[in-house]
């Protein structure tokens, strides 16, 4: 095994990477093609079973993107305009406002679908820290008992010392809640389910895990119970979005489709073992940081909501979301000009540039796309201020390299707050920062 092993170690390891493409894994597997011995050609025909499943879910997970792009900007919509008018209707109307709440949660549930999505097809935004897994597991333990039922014991095991590990708080904190909600459901008539924190297991000691797993730089998280457990054929496809088992109205799918794609955004893997009437175990590998120790994340303050007077270009190409933008800027005070694509915002650039304190641009568009746009009118007035947004993600933008470092950003779909928050920022900022 040694010859696959030196073969593999530095190739193989991006199958686990983040932006992992199934073209790499392909060279991974010419690089062992010369491989001829029994248990070699065994670990060769696991491969080749990584790469299928790698291929799928790198499609699924395209087309998730796509979609999730194209929802954000249809609930920006919902949520603008439902909040403009909750907030012009007078108190007596509460049978009204009854109903624009209801439409404000039902956007908020789409808008949490779509964070499901981009957790799968791994653009979601993150914040990577410091964190001791141990820490994480203890406090996510203490919110998930009133969950289980009186039948379901739960434990958790860790080690004593520290377990420091590089990850974002929130989607680690996620991951585990979905695979223990899904423990919790398996074991319908009762059962145990424990959480146990540990070193990666050494080569050899769990075969099924992946044979080239430097233990040294990983940290596992496993979620194990006694219930029903799964065959093969539903542990083949349980990454799937929105692939379940449980009953219609029970289960969106997305959970174990979320636990996939953050996972590998953080550099890590998972691994499902499961056997029918026995049980399953999920075990969640997460990299060790660098530090030493964990640090604690600083509070962030939040902001008051706070418009002013100064006038902003805005450049969006779907009508109905630009029109919903221009009228909550003007709500908080802001005067308007409106540009449908970025030829068209050059243009009243060009005729109006001494009036415009901000242009608040959609980053892609027909014509001249908002990057365009800015190195366009950066070229010629450096000071210019802009202020970007798009259904992308920030990470996702970021890993496109579509934006410059340190451009201000607001995701949609966005709240009233958040955009009255970044536009502020952006023309409070210095004129040679902007």
């Amino acid at each position: 095994m040694g010859r696959l092993f030196a073969a593999l170690r530095d190739g193989v390891r991006r199958l686990f990477s983040p932006y992992t493409t199934s073209e790499q894994l392909m060279e991974v597997l010419h690089r062992i093609e010369g491989i001829r011995t029994a248990a070699e050609l065994a670990e060769r025909r696991w491969l080749e079973a990584q790469l299928r499943q790698a291929q799928k879910l790198e499609t699924i997970g395209q087309l998730a993107g796509g979609i999730a792009h194209d929802f954000n900007n249809i609930l920006a919509v919902i949520l603008a305009n439902s909040e403009l008018l909750a907030s012009a209707l007078p108190p007596e109307r509460g049978d009204l406002l009854q109903n624009l709440h209801k439409v404000q949660d039902a956007a908020r549930g789409g808008a949490s679908m779509v964070r499901g999505l981009l957790g799968f097809s791994r653009r979601a935004d993150l914040s990577f820290s410091t964190l001791d897994l141990r820490e994480v597991v203890a406090d996510l333990s203490q919110m998930v008992r009133p969950i289980l039922p009186d039948n379901v014991e739960m434990r958790v095991v860790a080690p004593p010392d520290p377990c420091p590990v590089w990850a974002d708080s929130g989607a680690l904190q996620q991951i585990l809640l979905n695979l223990v909600t899904n423990a919790r459901d398996a074991m319908a008539k009762g059962g145990a389910l424990t959480i146990e924190v540990a070193r990666a297991p050494t080569r050899g000691s769990y075969p099924e895990a992946v044979p080239w797993l430097d233990a040294e730089s990983y940290y596992c998280v496993a979620v194990n119970d006694t219930g029903t457990g799964m065959d093969q054929a539903t542990v083949d496809r349980v990454f799937e979005p929105f692939f379940t088992t449980k009953a219609p109205g029970t289960g969106t799918g997305l959970g174990m489709a979320m636990v996939y794609g953050l996972t590998k955004q953080h550099g890590g893997f998972v691994h499902v073992y499961s056997e029918v009437g026995v049980g399953t175990a999920v075990k969640v590998y997460v990299p060790r940081s660098p530090e030493a120790a964990a640090t604690a994340a600083a509070p962030t303050e939040l902001d008051r909501l706070v418009g002013g007077s100064e006038t902003i270009l805005l450049v969006e190409d779907k009508e109905e979301l630009r029109s919903t933008t221009r009228r909550v800027l003007e709500r908080l005070g802001y005067s308007v000009l409106e540009a449908a694509d970025g030829e068209e915002g050059l243009a009243l650039l060009r005729t109006d540039r001494g009036r415009i304190d901000l242009i608040l641009s959609d980053v892609l568009m027909p014509k001249l796309s908002g990057p365009e746009l800015y190195q366009t009118v950066r070229a010629t007035d450096p000071a210019a201020r802009f202020l970007f947004t798009s259904g992308y993600s920030e990470s996702d933008i970021s890993q496109r390299s579509l934006l410059e470092p340190g451009v201000l950003f607001v995701a949609k779909p966005w709240t009233i707050a958040d955009l009255a928050r970044q536009v502020r920022k952006a023309l409070d900022k210095p004129a040679q920062q902007a």
